[in-house]
């Protein structure tokens, strides 16, 4: 019985000393573990931030995008085509191609005058304006008109758009 008892004591004292063992190995573990578990807190924490503000962005996307379709690109759509509509007027790009034509013109006819100054002062014999296109065409008198005649262009389009405008939803 005495070396039951003394087996019983030495199995006692083996297993004391690994349960210490275990313990001690554990507690070593155990700041690792506590350091790992709050990163997870903290990365959880930030994907639950990161969720709701996706949310919250998502939400303000569909709130655009119901607006542009609503009033946006529609109205947009339809006023770029109304200004379309008055630019290429057949009146309007008429007048526009009068008003640029004068102004070529004028600038044709005075860079011609200049180059006669120029010329003639370095040669010679002195040459006139004889061969000029624009000769004895008062350009400037016309470029001054041309703008006048476009402010006081009536594009029937025009009319047909303010019918529309007056009603609550043209479009």
């Amino acid at each position: 019985m005495a070396k039951t008892i003394e087996d019983a004591k030495t199995t006692y004292a083996t297993l004391e000393a690994d349960s210490h063992k275990e313990i001690e190995n554990r507690e070593a573990i155990l700041p690792d573990v506590n350091k790992r578990f709050v990163e997870a807190e903290v990365w959880a924490t930030k994907a639950e931030e990161e969720i709701d503000d996706l949310a919250t962005m998502n939400a303000n996307l569909v709130a655009d995008r119901t607006w542009m379709q609503n009033f946006g690109v529609i109205y947009v759509t339809a006023l770029s085509f109304v200004a379309n509509t008055i630019l290429d007027a057949p009146e309007n790009t008429d007048a526009v191609a009068e008003v640029v034509g004068h102004a070529r013109e004028v600038r044709y006819k005075a860079g011609y005058t200049e180059c006669l100054t120029h010329v003639s002062a370095e040669s010679p014999k002195k040459f006139t304006d004889e061969r000029c296109a624009l000769r004895e065409v008062y350009t400037k008198a016309a470029l001054k008109a041309a703008p006048d005649a476009y402010d006081g262009l009536v594009i029937p389009t025009l009319a047909q758009i303010k019918e529309c405008l007056g009603v609550d939803d043209f479009l």
